[in-house]
């Protein structure tokens, strides 16, 4: 056991004064006479036993009273265990939740506010000698960083709302080798884990904690006063391949996390200058998806936004996106010796396509440029020369369709599928075959076919080339001999017979033109709608911009040098790196190299919009579970001045020590007034 205020010890040499009196009586005695004493003997003797006991006792009583005070002013306490006998210094790790929920108001103003109230409290109370390492979500270099009381206290002023959140597993593992590397192999002192979060259920698992049976964990929850949010948690495109006067029909998913239900809420689109409007009612606890059309007028890039008004979280009721409207796309195709003429014909029903064709034997590289889709049209073989070509193309997020000839090279043809990543021909089969399964569920086939038909007109196979794919294709199309007629992969689709009357009567059939159009309009290059702050996604830019010229991204209030990442010839601006990290405004933002220039919408993590919270016995739980065994766990619900958390102190009796002086005090009264 030790003492806080061990000075109040010397107290004790004040207990000899009573001790004094007791034993020397200074009372003065006078002498009385009477004719005989002999009555006053007897009463004398009878008593003389009585008063010694009672003068006993009530010192006793006394003595102890002001020893349990003395005890109480000195407060005692048990330290924590497995301390070892070193000079290293006792540190306290705290870890200060300022992810977007504890933006929440509890009783004393937001969870944050009182997380590092009560974190300023701990290092206040904390000895000389004790060492602070502070840790929020930024999980920077600075919070790798031991503190004394001063500057512990001047950094906390700093944490702020962020938009980056970490799983709490990572967190304890994070202050851990913080502390680790600067111990040099020495055994340090047990750590304090203090933890000062909401801790919900998305980012709470001790689980993954190892076992522990040497520091100390402290989790400390903050509970708001109410519970209720509701968020714009994603938006997509029925589709994404935006025209002019064609309809655009936006779907938002909303989900309500609060207890009660959502009526006759309102969700606005801000987009081309003007605002929509539609109202929503959804239950407790779910989702909803809502649909808002609308058409574009005009070429060119497009920011959006959704907004909903929320009074309690607001990172998550706004929503930004842009996409670009491009006046056409471009399509060449590369004519071999079967020849196709359905497919220009197919394509120049559109404006929207710009088609241009070429022999395959006056193919040259250059005239690859700015298409977005190559046809490969009845072609039996390839030269090295078109074969690097093709596959440059498609690294570049070039698409290319294959209709292969009537007579193809297998070693020409089969080199060209292995550097597409597609899969090998090998014999041609005449046994005449019919379409025996059409993945509809996949996205290729979106939008071509509302529901599952119950009747297809599906054309007849007279002839097909044996394919086997890869296993990166997915089979679009198979025949009733379980071979397929139809695969693609990511770039690349691959049809295994001829476009030719021989082979198969494909061209006479609906499936036809919905597979060119389908192809031409997922090969257009579709930048992401958005990116999330605080994740590794990243912006593709397929224009060619200068290498020793940096990416700059900035808005009205901030402007950073993104880190860019660069893949096959393709840049892609991604939001992970160190200057990234201190993007905290979700919106609409310039992205410029040189005479490049466009913009990128950012979103706030969606994470810490879901409000569920561990309770403190499923934290016990947990963390029982992973072997903590030395866990004080504790909430804070009606403000932190209604909470006293001593942490250099875990175990103290003072309480203790002044109710039994109480009681020794009564005791000494009771025994004054009432022992005869």
């Amino acid at each position: 056991m030790k003492f806080e205020h061990s000075e109040f010890l010397f107290g004790f040499l004040l207990l000899l004064i009573p001790i004094i009196i007791h034993l020397f009586n200074f009372r003065k005695h006078k002498i009385f006479y009477f004719s005989s004493i002999q009555f006053l003997k007897n009463i004398q003797e009878e008593s003389k036993s009585v008063k010694k006991i009672k003068d006993i006792l009530v010192l006793s009583a006394r003595i102890l009273a002001f020893s349990c005070l003395i005890l109480a002013f000195a407060q005692p306490y048990l330290p924590l265990k497995n301390e070892p006998n070193n000079k290293l210094p006792s540190i306290t790790a705290i870890y200060i939740d300022n992810s977007f929920s504890m933006s929440q108001l509890g009783t004393d103003g937001q969870l944050l506010s009182e997380a590092k109230e009560q974190a300023r409290k701990f290092i206040l109370q904390s000895t000389n000698n004790t060492k602070f390492l502070l840790v929020s979500n930024e999980l920077s270099g600075i919070e790798r960083k031991i503190f004394n009381q001063k500057d512990a206290l001047q950094r906390l002023d700093k944490i702020i709302l962020s938009p980056q959140s970490h799983p709490i597993s990572r967190i304890v593992n994070w202050m851990k080798e913080s502390v680790s590397s600067i111990s040099n192999g020495e055994k340090y002192p047990p750590l304090k884990i203090v933890l000062l979060s909401d801790f919900q259920k998305k980012q709470t698992n001790f689980n993954d904690l190892d076992k522990d049976n040497y520091n100390h964990y402290y989790p400390i929850q903050f509970v708001p006063e109410e519970t209720s949010n509701i968020s714009i948690d994603s938006i997509w495109f029925t589709d994404p391949n935006f025209k002019i006067k064609q309809n655009n029909e936006l779907t938002i998913q909303l989900t309500n996390h609060g207890k009660d239900e959502v009526k006759n809420k309102e969700l606005t689109l801000d987009i081309n200058g003007s605002k929509r409007t539609v109202f929503f009612e959804i239950p407790s606890k779910s989702s909803k998806n809502i649909t808002i059309n609308y058409a574009d007028y005009q070429t060119g890039l497009k920011s959006g936004a959704l907004h909903i008004n929320d009074n309690h979280l607001k990172f998550d009721d706004d929503y930004f996106f842009t996409y670009e409207v491009f006046n056409k796309a471009n399509i060449l195709i590369i004519n071999g010796e079967q020849q196709n003429a359905n497919i220009s014909k197919t394509y120049g029903l559109d404006n929207y396509y710009h088609v241009s064709e070429i022999s395959a034997t006056s193919f040259v590289a250059d005239q690859l440029t700015d298409k977005q889709l190559v046809v490969l049209n009845g072609i039996n073989s390839f030269s090295d020369g078109m074969i690097e070509a093709l596959v440059e193309f498609t690294v570049q997020h070039g698409s290319l369709i294959f209709f292969p000839g009537t007579n193809i090279e297998y070693n020409t043809v089969n080199k060209l599928m292995s550097e597409l990543n597609t899969g090998s021909f090998s014999i041609l089969k005449t046994s005449q075959f019919s379409i025996q399964n059409i993945t509809y569920e996949d996205p290729f086939f979106k939008g071509i076919f509302e529901k599952k038909p119950e009747k297809l007109n599906v054309p007849l196979i007279k002839k097909n080339y044996r394919f086997t794919p890869n296993n990166t294709t997915a089979t679009l199309i198979s025949l009733n001999n379980n071979e397929p007629l139809l695969i693609k992969n990511k770039t690349s689709i691959v049809y295994t017979s001829c476009l030719d009357s021989t082979f198969s009567n494909l061209i006479s059939n609906a499936l036809f033109p919905s597979i060119l159009l389908r192809t031409a309009e997922i090969s257009q290059k579709r930048n992401p709608l958005s990116l999330t702050i605080g994740t590794h996604e990243a912006f593709p830019v397929y224009t060619p911009t200068p290498k020793d010229i940096p990416f700059r991204l900035s808005n009205s209030s901030i402007e950073i040098t993104p880190t860019v990442e660069r893949k096959n010839q393709i840049n892609y601006v991604s939001l992970s790196g160190i200057q990234s990290s201190t993007l905290q405004k979700q919106g609409v933002y310039d992205l410029k190299c040189a005479d490049f220039k466009t913009k990128i919408a950012l979103n706030l993590n969606r994470t810490e919009s879901n409000l569920e919270v561990l309770s403190q016995s499923e934290i016990s739980k947990q963390l029982t579970s992973s072997e903590i065994v030395h866990q004080h766990i504790d909430s804070i619900e009606n403000g932190i001045e209604s909470k006293q958390l001593d942490l250099e102190k875990p175990k103290e009796y003072w309480r203790i020590f002044i109710i039994l002086a109480l009681l020794f005090f009564v005791a000494e009264m009771v025994i004054i007034k009432f022992m005869r």
